[in-house]
């Protein structure tokens, strides 16, 4: 029975991560542009690989990160708004 719970979880993480990458194309991360928010650029791209946030005097930066084999991406939000991207696909 744990074995079988086990191969589901990895099934569904698989899966997951597979969704994931495949929203990260060069035409999605073109659509990506100063100003948007974080939710317009979650339903572009997804959910990130890695967030990093920070506040510093009153203000908020965000970083959120999209690797996968043919990509590395990086949006950076400042007050939950799209500052800069910037990143390659292989």
């Amino acid at each position: 029975m744990k074995s079988t719970q086990t191969f589901l979880v990895l099934v569904l993480a698989t899966l997951a991560l597979t969704a994931c990458a495949a929203k990260l194309t060069q035409e999605n991360l073109q659509k990506i542009h100063s100003g948007m928010t974080i939710n317009e650029v979650k339903a572009i791209l997804g959910s990130p690989t890695d967030v990093q946030s920070a506040d510093m005097l009153g203000f908020r930066s965000t970083a959120f990160t999209y690797h996968t084999k043919t990509a590395e991406v990086k949006i950076v939000f400042l007050n939950d708004k799209v500052m800069s991207t910037e990143g390659e696909f292989k």
